[in-house]
């Protein structure tokens, strides 16, 4: 059986699911090595929050999105719809990605803007 959370803050309609006979998190858009866009700043932090805290109570072994924009290169992405991409990374991040993201939104506070990190950007809308 499939649990599943409302992620909002990419989409006011996200939602992530967890598998936990596998361990998987399945966040779709919400997080993912690439991109991070975000259309409601302040619901994506509360997601964010949301899926650290649901990871600590139960054994998440891999956080999956649902695709790649990332090189191996730290802190860069491919361009706008590339199609070919030699160089990505694993589609696997780890809790720790979701602390990261956490730790940046934190640090943003309510000024948000683009902000690298190695392995994904929070790039929001607003």
């Amino acid at each position: 059986m499939l649990e599943c959370l409302a992620t909002p803050g990419h989409h006011e309609a996200a939602v992530t699911y967890y598998d936990p006979w596998t361990g998987f998190l399945l966040t779709g858009d919400t997080v993912y090595p690439g991109r991070l866009y975000t259309d409601d700043w302040p619901a994506f932090g509360r997601t964010v929050e949301r899926l650290v805290r649901f990871a600590e109570s139960r054994p998440v072994t891999h956080v999956l999105g649902c695709h790649i924009e990332m090189t191996r290169e730290p802190g860069v992405d491919y361009p706008i719809r590339t199609t070919y991409q030699p160089e990505e990374p694993p589609l696997q991040l780890t809790v720790g990605h979701l602390h990261r993201i956490r730790a940046a939104v934190a640090e943003l506070g309510d000024r948000p803007r683009r902000y690298a990190l190695d392995d994904l950007i929070l790039c929001p809308n607003d």
